[in-house]
This record gives structure tokens, C-alpha cells and sequence, in this order.
């Protein structure tokens, strides 16, 4: 009885039958698919048992091969990203470096018009002011225009010599050739805006001067300082024009200086006050022979003698004509080198 639970327990019968006669053999033989040669059932494992492992196993072979293949399509797509990616950061890296001047070189002294420390100290006095308000500040000399108008000369120097901050080459030059005797304020960007014709006409005037006197360190000297001033109230959103010119600035200062010159006469005339009621031992005389001795004077001999003439000139002004000389504010623009831009300008001759 035992053994006979023990074999029903573990599915192990030693009853003998055929197969397919409806035994008890036969029916475990059909169902399980394990039968002995002699017709003894012996029951392990189930038969779909090996079928249900290779099945496994070759289900997670197929998840292998899938998960280690790759797309066909995919290599292709990631080369593209790569290289627009590779794009985007050279277009970002010349931006950046064009956006910070590729020139640092703000003085090009080719005529060898200027010692050594004027064209240092200039050098750094322009490139304080480029860095400070973005935007180039440079001067150039040349021996000769080399059969060109100094305008065209000038934009096209300052496009290929890389000048200029930004996308739009902010920034403005002053050029002038040598053997031409003239010169040219070249504007570019922001700069048109900031130096306006009526601008450049107020640093025409204030150059010229010295170029004609051959003093070209104070011509480029007062050429940085009013562009730094320009600069400057144009950060302010005033940038001098007809409307604002740059003489408002001069009666500023001059007003300040006669308040100050008032304050100190103020002072000066209470202390000689102070001064004068201390002496008093002197007299006031009311006429100039009380100051002369009297009989120590005596007039020997008198004559008149012509010394000089004096003639008043005044000059008779006539009216200027109103057609082409002047100009309603603004900036006057034509095209420059390099992309089609604009610039502005303005030229002279020393």
C-alpha cells in the first residue's frame, strides 16, 4: 500500500499495458509520451517540457539579436545631427571671435607719422575706448590712396584689415594719405548713428588744424578724445546732432567755471576788506598834485609827435547758398565693402 501511494506520488507505475488499449499505461503514455520498450510506464518529466525550454531559449535569443542590432536607417540620421551639430559651433565660434574686434591693432602707423610711445599711448587710449562702448576706434596712416578716392580707400581698409564689432563692423576711422593730403572718417554700424554728419563736421573742424600744422599726435589725440565723448552721450541716448549739438556741453562747463570764478571773487573781495580796515594811517588824496612835491616838477620843453593811426575794418558777411551745404541731422550713408552694407563718413584735406 505504501509503495503504491509512494508510486502514484511520483507518477511511476510498473502496470503493464499496450499502447492504446485504454489502460492506465496507455493513457499516462498518451499524455506524457514516455513509454518503456516493454510497456512499462515511467513517468520523470512531462514530454512538452523540452519543447517549452527551447522555446524559452530561443525566445530570448531572438531578444539578444534584437536588442544588439541596430536600425538601418539610424546611422545615417545620427551622422546628419552630428554634422549640423558641428556646423552650429563653427557659426557660434566665428560670431564670438568677430563679435570681440579680430583687429586689436587700433593705430597702423604705415607713413611713420609718430614716435614710438605716441603710437603706444594712443594705442591703448583707443582700445580702452573700443573695449568700454563695443565699438572700434582706429587710426590709420598711409603713404598714398594708391589711385583710389580716399573714400573708397578708407571703407575698403577698414573691411579688409577685419575692424569693427559685430555683424555689422561697429566702429569708426580715421584714415589719412599722405601724399593725397587728405583724410577720411569712415563709419560703420552703430557708429553711424552715433557719429552723425553733423558729429564728424565738429571733429573735422577740431583736427584739421593740427594735421595742417604737421602736429598729427594732438590731431589723433583730440580725434580719441571726442570720439570717447561722442561715445559717451551716446550711451546716454543723446548722441550730438543739429537737435543736441556739442557746444551745449562746452556752455555747461563754462557756466560751472564763472560760478566757481564768483565764489572765489566773493572771497577775495571780503578779505581785502578785512585787509583795508586795518590801515589806518592812510589817507585817501583827492587829486594827483597832492602826491607831488611841490616845485619838483617843471616842464622845460613840450612837442606833439604823430605816433600811429587806428582804422576799424568790419567784414560784410554774405548769405550762403541753402542747396547742398548743410545738412537737417542724421547720418548721410552710401554702400560699403563687404556684404552690401552701410557706412557713413565724411573727408577733408590738410
Amino acid at each position: 500500500m505504501r509503495a503504491r501511494n509512494r508510486s502514484r506520488r511520483y507518477g511511476i507505475f510498473s502496470t503493464v499495458g499496450k499502447p492504446g488499449n485504454g489502460s492506465v499505461s496507455s493513457v499516462f503514455g498518451q499524455r506524457y509520451g514516455i513509454l518503456s520498450a516493454s510497456g512499462k510506464l515511467v513517468i520523470t518529466e512531462p514530454a512538452n517540457r523540452e519543447a517549452a525550454n527551447r522555446e524559452t531559449v530561443n525566445r530570448e535569443t531572438a531578444n539578444r539579436e534584437s536588442m544588439n542590432k541596430k536600425p538601418a536607417n539610424r546611422q545615417p540620421a545620427v551622422r546628419c545631427a552630428a554634422g549640423l551639430f558641428v556646423l552650429l559651433l563653427l557659426c557660434l565660434h566665428c560670431f564670438g571671435l568677430r563679435a570681440a574686434a579680430a583687429n586689436d591693432a587700433k593705430v597702423a602707423d604705415e607713413a611713420g607719422l609718430l614716435t614710438y610711445e605716441e603710437e603706444q599711448k594712443l594705442q591703448e587710449q583707443l582700445s580702452e575706448i573700443a573695449e568700454e562702448y563695443q565699438c572700434d576706434v582706429v587710426v590709420a596712416t598711409v603713404d598714398s590712396c594708391e589711385g583710389m578716392d580716399v573714400q573708397s580707400f578708407t571703407d575698403r581698409y577698414y573691411y579688409r584689415n577685419d575692424y569693427g564689432y559685430g555683424p555689422e563692423l561697429d566702429g569708426i576711422i580715421l584714415l589719412i594719405s599722405m601724399q593725397e593730403r587728405k583724410f577720411h572718417l569712415a563709419t560703420r554700424g552703430s557708429a553711424i548713428d552715433t557719429f552723425t554728419d553733423y558729429g564728424l563736421e565738429v571733429i573735422d573742424n577740431r583736427i584739421t588744424p593740427y594735421l595742417r600744422d604737421g602736429r598729427y599726435a594732438e590731431a589723433f589725440g583730440t580725434f580719441a578724445d571726442l570720439a570717447e565723448q561722442f561715445l559717451e552721450e551716446d550711451a546716454k541716448g543723446r548722441p550730438y546732432d543739429t537737435t543736441h549739438t556739442y557746444g551745449e556741453r562746452s556752455i555747461k562747463s563754462a557756466v560751472y567755471f564763472m560760478y566757481a570764478m564768483g565764489i572765489g571773487l566773493f572771497a577775495a573781495i571780503v578779505t581785502l576788506v578785512v585787509l583795508f580796515q586795518q590801515l589806518k594811517s592812510v589817507r585817501v588824496k583827492n587829486e594827483a598834485r597832492d602826491y607831488v612835491r611841490s616845485g619838483s616838477f617843471r616842464v622845460t620843453r613840450a612837442n606833439d609827435i604823430f605816433l600811429y593811426r587806428t582804422v576799424s575794418r568790419r567784414k560784410i558777411e554774405r548769405e550762403k547758398s541753402s542747396g547742398g551745404g548743410g545738412h537737417g541731422g542724421g547720418s548721410t550713408t552710401h554702400s560699403a565693402p563687404g556684404g552690401g552694407g552701410r557706412a557713413g563718413g565724411r573727408s577733408g584735406s590738410f
